[in-house]
């Protein structure tokens, strides 16, 4: 079993201690981290150990985004300056130009530039799952998966929701497992919501689901009868502790009450959030009544980037801002929500998110020399406020080096650029043509 030994950088372990090491030292052997600590008691690699210097770098575990959507890729810088309601229109149209290929080159795309940031870790929805999670795996990004359900081709998303349960299960050794994913409430019946219970009760997947996105959500649960997308899931018995629901914008009180008793847990995703609806989601009310927060991007069609760096930035001072209080989301807090809270929340918590011994080898190496991370007083604050993605030098998934030098080793990289450049030649002009067309 080779051992990596990452030696001489700032280790911040963001193991709940507060710590950090510099120099510091983290071994790696297999797919497990060995050992972290000061490089004083670190003990002596073993021969034929692969060595890194890593005296100009900080040394972290792996990002955790709780919710995107790799095969939306394609989308980016597509969808800007709409209402919600054409937002989501124009996204369904822009859907029907994708085949299984692009699918799976978008997701690809998606994939690698997420490792690239330092993203080891994502909980990814969408159609056509099947095709996205061999992208995924050949990518080598850890992923929890979850083939979109809705009404329509009901039957056929169920089979395969179930073949890929079967497949992968739900908390296997890989690096792929499957989650269940009801789009919305309002694109779901309560048939299909309550089938999704049943399912999640029968094999402990997590559910995923979008809750509280938008205006036009509540405006179909109100035909329903109810008052509140919250309020309707839990009627229908939807509503537990293995729910996880993205963005959860518009609740009331009593909803906000409601999650945290259930325990309900919140994919944040604030950048998303603000581009869409120009909203900001009660992330510290849900937090105060109970209810487990990560934090998650969305896709490249509605915040343009998937890079978590830039999220914790974006969320902390979004949040400052609704509160009128610059003391709410503190980096240390931020920090967690992108590495150990996000873990949690997707039931890897004791796998991944810290730099632990036994835990899984998912880490990241930053630069800390570039004159925009000067002076580094406090390393958490120059996580969260001054680095970026581009920032990340080295990005290890289960013990396999991905990321060397700031430059992605896969060999197929360039082509997903190029499928995308093609993609967006052949069919950007049309989508754009009829978007103009329907606004006249």
């Amino acid at each position: 079993m080779t051992e990596t030994v990452l030696h001489g950088g700032l280790v911040l372990p963001l193991d709940g201690s507060g710590d950090w090491y510099d120099p510091g030292v983290v071994s790696l052997a297999g797919d497990k981290i060995t050992y972290c600590g000061p490089a004083a008691e670190a003990p002596a690699p073993a021969p034929g150990a692969a060595v890194f210097d890593c005296g100009d770098r900080l040394v972290m575990p792996g990002l955790i985004n709780t919710h995107t959507h790799s095969g939306m890729t394609f989308f980016r810088n597509l969808l800007e300056d709409l209402t919600s309601a054409e937002w989501f229109r124009y996204e369904m149209q822009a859907e029907q130009y994708m085949t299984r290929e692009d699918i799976y080159w978008a997701a690809l795309l998606g994939a690698y530039e997420m490792l690239r940031q330092g993203v080891t870790t994502i909980a990814d929805r969408f159609s056509h799952m099947d095709v996205i999670v061999e992208a995924l795996a050949h990518a080598g990004i850890r992923a929890v998966v979850a083939p979109s359900l809705v009404d329509r081709d009901a039957e056929m998303r169920k089979q395969q929701t179930l073949d890929l349960l079967e497949e992968y299960g739900v908390n296997g050794e890989g690096l792929i497992q499957v989650g269940l994913g009801p789009v919305g409430p309002d694109t779901c019946s309560t048939e299909l919501l309550q089938w999704t219970r049943q399912q999640a009760d029968r094999t402990g997947a997590l559910i995923f689901i979008h809750l509280a996105q938008s205006r036009q959500e509540l405006a179909e649960i109100q035909r329903r009868g109810y008052e509140g997308a919250a309020r309707y899931l839990d009627a229908i018995g939807l509503l537990g502790p293995d729910v996880v629901a993205a963005h959860c914008m518009y609740l009331d009180e009593e909803e906000v009450a409601l999650l945290g008793r259930r325990r309900l847990r919140v994919a944040h995703c604030p950048a998303s959030n603000a581009k869409i609806e120009g909203h900001v989601a009660p992330i510290l009310a849900l937090g105060d009544a109970g209810a487990p927060i990560g934090l998650g991007t969305d896709c490249a069609a509605s915040n343009n980037g998937m890079d978590m760096l830039a999220e914790m930035k974006t969320a902390g001072l979004l949040h400052k801002v609704a509160a009128c209080d610059p003391q709410v989301m503190p980096v240390g807090q931020l920090l967690h929500l992108a590495t150990g809270a996000a873990a949690e929340l997707l039931n890897l918590g004791g796998r991944v998110g810290a730099l632990q011994p036994g835990l899984q080898a998912d880490v990241i190496t930053l630069q800390r020399q570039a004159p925009h991370l000067q002076p580094w007083h406090d390393p958490h604050a120059g996580l969260v406020y001054a680095a970026r993605g581009s920032d990340v030098r080295e990005v290890w998934v289960a013990g396999q080096l991905r990321v060397r030098e700031g430059e992605l080793l896969a060999d197929d990289a360039g082509d997903a650029v190029a499928r995308a450049a093609a993609w967006a030649k052949r069919h950007g002009p049309a989508l754009m043509a009829n978007r103009k067309q329907e606004r006249e």
